[in-house]
């Protein structure tokens, strides 16, 4: 009788060692007292158990601390006081991804820009107190008003991971308003030696993003449909007086555009005639130093047309449209730590706690995404004909070998162990005081 094959044992263990070797990566340089509740807690987001348990931490990871005095406990104090930096953590990640995944990034433009995503989140809290923390005035598409919730702000490093556009997060920052945690996240960018191009949303591309650009780091976004710009100034017939700042006012979301197109080319997409106007030398009436080329996008998928600004004027009309897609994995990232890492339900009450449940749920959702991209589709079951690699099926592959993932990502972390202090009481010993 022959042996069985075990050609397809590396295939379901790949992914279980990847993910488990992200973990412990990640909580290698924590303190003692944190890094073993942290990777619990990494594992209950990776593995899905902590959206079956409703968002519970309690009841999530408590098969893996049941063995320790109070386990639970200790691990929402880890979440709350534990000595930890969300930002190391997230360059820990990148440089984990890096070194053990087929990552290369993303660059547009003559000029080799790397590409980054900026986009916010409400995460809705319908039934929220007022002493939960980190609350501002959010708009919930599944509500249909405006209601109390947690505004999060995130830069993503979108990248490549074989074929697979993948964004790795770099920072999260909250405010009571978007306007406020996207200027907190803005202020907080990390450096870098290579020229960057920011993509973000029409709620970002404001005069005050453009005004902030530089020449190193761009910025590309959509721009509201009733926008109104101002041509470059013509020069004055007989050279008299002050100088000009404003030309001709340009409404490039109208059906009917004033003037002349700079540039006016079709592209062939999807089958599809797309009509690409561009125009060049603008500003904005308050910001006049200010250049940027917006780029009009007319396809006929969609009803109205796609507005485009940067700053980035190297770039073509058609590097344009593709810098403002690079954005999609930034909201992919929302989809996965939501649906997967229970992001959606931060059962937390501290500031600080909020911040890491929401912000190691992003953290987990990205990791998930960059792993199942580098290794092989995933099957379901002996249904599943078309197997494809993402991140549900990725946490549902660890979720069935919990035991040794944990076991993997935990290896050569303990948790402290703390004693009962037993001296002997001395006051007993001492005589009553004479009275008086």
């Amino acid at each position: 009788m022959s042996k069985p094959s075990n050609t397809t044992l590396h295939l379901t263990a790949s992914p279980v060692y990847l993910a488990a070797s992200a973990v412990n990566n990640l909580i290698a340089e924590l303190p003692v007292g944190t890094a073993y509740f942290i990777g619990v807690v990494l594992i209950t987001m990776m593995t899905g158990q902590l959206v079956h348990r409703q968002g519970s931490l309690a009841r999530a990871a408590l098969p893996y601390v049941a063995h320790l005095h109070w386990g639970w406990h200790r691990a929402h104090r880890a979440m709350g006081r534990g000595k930890l930096s969300l930002d190391a953590l997230f360059d820990r990640a990148l440089r984990w991804c890096i070194d053990h995944l087929p990552v290369e990034p993303v660059r547009l433009g003559s000029r080799g820009r790397s590409v980054h995503a900026i986009d916010s989140s409400t995460i809705a809290r319908l039934r929220a107190s007022t002493k939960c923390a980190l609350l501002g005035k959010g708009y919930c598409h599944r509500a249909g008003r405006c209601v109390r919730a947690n505004i999060v702000a995130v830069l993503t490093t979108v990248v490549m991971v074989g074929t697979v556009r993948v964004g790795l997060v770099r920072r999260t920052r909250f405010g009571v308003s978007c306007e406020e945690a996207v200027a907190k996240l803005t202020a907080c960018v990390p450096t870098s030696g290579d020229e960057r191009l920011f993509s973000v949303d029409a709620g970002i591309a404001t005069r005050e993003q453009f005004q902030q650009a530089t020449e190193r780091d761009a910025l590309v976004g959509r721009l509201r449909k009733n926008v109104s710009l101002r041509r470059a100034p013509t020069a004055q017939p007989g050279g008299r007086g002050r100088p000009r700042l404003h030309g001709p006012v340009l409404h490039v979301g109208a059906k009917r555009t004033e003037g002349r197109t700079d540039e006016d080319v079709t592209i062939r997409v999807e089958e599809r005639e797309v009509r690409l106007r561009r125009w060049n030398n603008l500003h904005f009436r308050g910001a006049a130093q200010t250049i940027i080329d917006v780029v009009r996008v007319d396809d006929p998928a969609y009803k109205r047309p796609l507005l485009i600004g940067t700053t980035a004027r190297e770039l073509t009309s058609e590097e344009i449209r593709q810098a403002y897609r690079q954005r999609w994995p930034v909201e992919t990232n929302f989809f996965v730590a939501q649906g997967t890492c229970a992001m959606e339900m931060p059962r937390a009450w501290s500031e600080r706690a909020v911040e890491r449940r929401i912000g190691l749920a992003l953290l987990a959702g990205s990791l998930l995404k960059a792993i199942a991209a580098a290794c092989q589709p995933l099957r379901m079951g002996p249904w599943d004909h078309k197997a494809v690699g993402s991140a549900g099926r990725l946490a549902n592959h660890l979720d069935i070998h919990a035991n040794n993932f944990a076991a993997l990502a935990l290896n050569g972390v303990a948790p402290r162990k703390y004693r009962k202090i037993e001296e002997p009481n001395h006051a007993k010993d001492l005589r009553l005081p004479i009275a008086a």
